[in-house]
């Protein structure tokens, strides 16, 4: 994690930051390290997820190449 620059270190330790303060809040106790790498993780894959797909569609809608499900 070193080759990062650190504005995204720091980014990154606010969002484990807040997903603690959350987790503690809706469990009662303070959360586990490995629980909010779990859940960081997690909220990295669907921010990816949704954003990729909707940046994709916009991509495809721009070139006329919208799929038809």
């Amino acid at each position: 994690m070193n080759d990062l620059d650190p504005k995204k270190e720091q980014k990154k330790k606010l969002l484990k930051a807040k997903i603690a303060v959350a987790l503690q809040n809706e469990l009662g106790r303070v959360p586990k390290e490995e629980e909010i790498d779990n859940v960081f993780l997690l909220a990295r894959v669907m921010y990816k997820a949704v954003l990729g797909l909707h940046f994709t569609r916009q991509q495809q809608k721009k070139n006329g190449q919208l799929a038809i499900f």
